[in-house]
């Protein structure tokens, strides 16, 4: 069995949303969070746990699964605030962590088998750090090995994985993640971007 966990950051206000992007319906009647949270469970790849930070009661009376729950009162700082509180919590759980695979929840096409190409990449590489390809760019979901964790906890406050990525480029491999790109931010991606 894989030696990880997995954290699914979503604990921010959805600014240019105008709405909770955490709570937006998507396929099958799922919200964006349930169903990140659902594909997280699927991979089968660690216990998930989910920073939460705006909204905080709102948002954790939604979620249907057994989840662990982390508060970020400090969310409006910056995603790199829930990264480390997230990182903390995870770590003294589990004290033989091999990684812990970041995530996000407004990516509407992750599925678990999203999840399960960047274990198997790390599971053949040397590299601490494995990161999701897209059609443009490249980003979350990403795997860190327990190699980069104390760098990892050093970020400030307002950078996130993308900015700790670009600053170790030497160290990443990569997988692909087709529409990984896609994300819920504005009115127009919801018009035009959701699953069917």
């Amino acid at each position: 069995m894989p030696k990880g966990a997995i954290l699914i950051l979503a604990a921010g206000n959805s600014s240019r949303l105008g709405q909770s992007k955490q709570l937006v319906i998507i396929s099958k009647g799922q919200t964006l969070l349930n169903q990140t949270i659902l594909a997280a469970e699927q991979s089968q790849l660690g216990e998930v746990y989910v920073v939460l930070g705006v909204d905080y009661l709102k948002h954790s009376e939604s979620i249907k699964s057994k989840v662990h729950l982390i508060e970020n009162t400090n969310w409006s700082s910056g995603m790199g605030s829930s990264l480390k509180a997230g990182l903390t919590r995870v770590i003294s759980d589990n004290n033989q962590l091999e990684f812990i695979l970041v995530s996000v929840c407004d990516q509407p096409y992750l599925q678990a088998e999203n999840l399960l190409a960047l274990y198997n990449k790390f599971d053949q590489s040397d590299q601490p750090i494995i990161a999701s390809q897209y059609e443009e760019g490249f980003g979350v979901p990403v795997l860190f090995s327990s190699k980069v964790f104390n760098e990892l906890r050093q970020l400030g406050d307002s950078e996130g994985a993308l900015k700790f990525l670009k600053a170790n480029m030497k160290s990443v491999e990569f997988v692909n993640f087709e529409k990984g790109n896609v994300d819920i931010d504005t009115p127009d991606d919801l018009l035009n971007h959701l699953p069917s």
